[in-house]
């Protein structure tokens, strides 16, 4: 197993990690409270990590470099306002619907988008195994909501 497979299984188990964590801090000290400190210590790390990579004290290629911000587009930040939807979102919807029910229903519209997404980019139809393996997790979806009730 390589180091790239590993990567978004520490992503995925820090989605859920986060959004846990950020419903229980939201009990104790409001969901808007517990979005700023998030950010902060994202602010402190990326900063960090940037000052490191900027000034080359640790190499990390050309996708990790840290280049000038000159010429920045609208769009670059997107990234920034749709993690704030993640981080706002996910808590509020552990609080309704439950962990295990919210990460169904992100990771299905993950599915659906992405395949989405390479159709686009990539002009090319997903393979009918593609899709009946994102058709299965809807209908794992379903059953979820279905057995909730």
């Amino acid at each position: 197993m390589t180091i790239k497979f590993l990567l978004p299984i520490l992503a995925g188990f820090s989605i859920v990690l986060q959004g846990t964590l950020n419903r229980n801090s939201a009990s104790q000290i409001g969901l808007v409270s517990a979005i700023f400190l998030n950010a902060m210590i994202l602010l402190v790390f990326s900063g960090a990590l940037w000052f490191l990579m900027k000034y080359e004290l640790i190499g990390g290629g050309a996708t990790l470099s840290a280049k000038p911000f000159a010429g920045i587009e609208w769009w670059q930040f997107l990234p920034g306002i749709c993690g704030f939807l993640i981080v706002f979102s996910t808590p509020l919807a552990i609080e309704s619907l439950g962990a295990n029910l919210t990460f169904a229903a992100i990771i299905c519209t993950q599915l659906a988008v992405s395949m989405l997404w390479d159709c686009y980019t990539q002009k090319s139809l997903p393979s009918p195994m593609s899709l009946l393996g994102v058709g299965v997790m809807f209908v794992g979806l379903v059953l979820l909501m279905v057995g909730r009730k």
